[in-house]
């Protein structure tokens, strides 16, 4: 029986009934936010959703409790940002669930670790890129090996019973696989009711053949990275990219929007190098009519909003609190991440940010200092 979750316990997540997060080394999670790990792929997807680690959990909330390694929705309620918990509760085609028999209706792939940028927040998991820095670094990888993807026909058997798929990377749009499954999809009849959601970091504009591809679906998504509307700030922070074009491959996307069935929205990832021009940031997007959904960063932890010293954190408070916004949510997006900031002090860290900052500015020909020039006697 599909019903409400609301009706068992105020603690559920229907990603936790019917989804699935596998990511380029075949690793699975309940979602992409959950810290721990199902296990990784054998041979079938069910032989993790169906697992004991997940009966657990379904079993913890339907009584009310609420998951360690649910703790990123958790933390967001607690600061009064709604989790992403929330906002698939309030999902029409995902919100609700067969609560005694669980079914894979929505899928989330990192297909592979492809992709073109090095972001200072994003491991080798997720760019193949970022290998040999974190191996010289760090002394180990988060990826096993440079070069990582799922095994793509391990979906195959799920198209049939999919409602919602989400396509992340590495960068989505450069990943040969991303594009076998779409044609699969299309090809056994299944594209019509399936809602296709991306993530992409705005550096590639699909050819016509893609589009087509694209308008064969329910619906599609493309939630864009834009970390920072000041293009020294997002090219230092996702190296590689250059502002003007990731610019113009957005404003094409929402003129996209006339021609088909497709929003855009954007997912900034709040962190030290981008937090003081997150209204500027917003306000931009605003001004294009595209949603966003600012969420603060959780790893890694040393350049998270709540390492800043007290005296840069009030350079931001002060900023925020005398700004002259147009739009309240984007004024409440700023007050959240603002609340978050002031939660919690981890300036242990901040030792280990300046480490690593610094290697990484050797490394890649960059200089922290001129790019942020008012934390240089902050920080």
């Amino acid at each position: 029986m599909h019903i409400n979750i609301f009706m068992i316990s105020e603690t559920l997540c229907p990603m936790v009934w019917n989804h699935q997060f596998i990511d380029g080394t075949g690793r699975v999670k309940p979602c992409c936010r959950y810290q721990g790990t199902l296990g990784y792929i054998e041979t079938d997807i069910n032989d993790t959703f169906n697992s004991d680690h997940m009966a657990k959990l379904r079993k913890k909330m339907s009584a009310g409790e609420k998951p360690d390694g649910c703790r990123r929705c958790w933390q967001e309620e607690d600061s009064g940002k709604k989790s992403l918990r929330q906002r698939y509760i309030g999902n029409k085609k995902l919100g609700t669930i067969d609560v005694k028999n669980p079914r894979i209706e929505w899928l989330e792939l990192a297909i592979s670790n492809d992709c073109n940028l090095m972001c200072r927040m994003c491991d080798s998991k997720y760019s193949h890129k970022l290998f040999d820095e974190e191996l010289k670094y760090y002394g180990k990888t988060q990826a096993k090996t440079k070069r990582t993807s799922m095994p793509i026909e391990s979906v195959f058997p799920y198209v049939s019973t999919l409602k919602h798929l989400k396509i992340t990377g590495g960068e989505p749009l450069i990943t040969p696989d991303h594009w076998r499954l779409l044609d699969y999809i299309i090809d056994k009849g299944h594209a019509h009711h399936i809602y296709l959601n991306y993530s992409t970091n705005n550096t590639v504009y699909p050819k016509q053949h893609i589009i087509d591809r694209w308008k064969k679906f329910e619906h599609i998504e493309l939630a864009i990275s834009l970390d920072s509307i000041i293009a020294k700030e997002n090219e230092y922070l996702r190296h590689g990219t250059k502002q003007d074009q990731a610019l113009v491959n957005i404003e094409r996307f929402v003129e996209l929007q006339n021609e088909m069935n497709l929003a855009v929205i954007a997912r900034p990832t709040i962190t030290i190098l981008n937090v003081l021009h997150l209204p500027e940031t917003l306000e931009w997007l605003d001004e294009r009519s595209i949603k966003h959904n600012a969420t603060h960063l959780t790893h890694p932890m040393h350049m998270s909003v709540t390492v800043l010293s007290q005296e840069a954190k009030q350079l931001i408070v002060n900023k925020f609190d005398n700004y002259k916004f147009k739009n309240s949510k984007t004024q409440k997006s700023c007050e959240y991440i603002k609340n978050y900031m002031m939660s919690k002090d981890d300036t242990y860290l901040l030792d280990e940010f300046k480490k690593h900052t610094a290697f990484l500015d050797s490394t890649r020909n960059q200089n922290f200092k001129n790019t942020y020039p008012y934390y240089n006697q902050c920080l």
